[in-house]
């Protein structure tokens, strides 16, 4: 997969490339918007694709490429006819034509908060030159875990600036930049509501 220029007219590509059992799914924004992270990953929870890695970063032309290693929990193939489904769902929420909440429901597909774990581990760390805030996740894996985090973050007001999402076996260790609503690092207080929502997800 190559990076390529967008289209002024076009707003989100879809690529991707077998990689093994795996997927590594490509998504490049013509432009930066809040909740990229919170829909992306509703669209491939509710279709049944497990994330097993992110990566997201902002390009120099303003552009946003996330970049996704998925598998499907039934071992469905990727192709281009699924590859359009992701795209035209995807355009849905983005266009607001239906709400996340209304779509998961519609899916029939709701993340589960049933099998919490006790020993999650979060942590925060504030760089003296960098007005943002690095969250790290340990906890264990499950389907819809990336999902559930972004809405969180989605609905307390926070930029996901990038993510480093890695799975291992049954653990996962995610990796968040973000900023407050504000557009600043979180402060102590930010810190401490965010752990006390984070625990009720993970």
């Amino acid at each position: 997969m190559q990076t390529t220029t967008m289209e002024k007219e076009e707003f989100l590509r879809l690529e991707f490339k077998r990689e093994g059992a795996n997927y590594r799914l490509q998504l490049l924004f013509a432009t930066d918007e809040r909740g990229i992270v919170y829909r992306v990953t509703s669209v491939l929870f509710a279709n049944n694709w497990n994330i097993l890695g992110a990566s997201i970063r902002s390009l120099e032309n303003g552009q946003i490429e996330d970049e996704f290693l998925i598998h499907h929990s039934s071992n469905a193939e990727l192709n281009e006819t699924e590859l359009q489904k992701l795209k035209t769902e995807m355009q849905q929420l983005f266009r607001e034509e239906i709400s996340i909440a209304s779509y998961m429901i519609k899916k029939g597909k709701m993340a589960n908060n049933n099998s919490k774990d006790p020993h999650a581990k979060i942590s925060f760390k504030n760089e003296d030159n960098q007005d943002l805030t690095k969250l790290r996740i340990q906890t264990k894996d499950r389907s819809g875990l990336l999902c559930n985090i972004a809405r969180m973050l989605y609905l307390e007001c926070m930029d996901i600036l990038s993510v480093q999402a890695n799975t291992k076996g049954s653990e996962v260790d995610d990796l968040f930049e973000i900023k407050s609503e504000s557009g600043h690092r979180l402060d102590e207080s930010m810190q401490v509501r965010l752990v006390r929502n984070l625990k009720n997800i993970l």
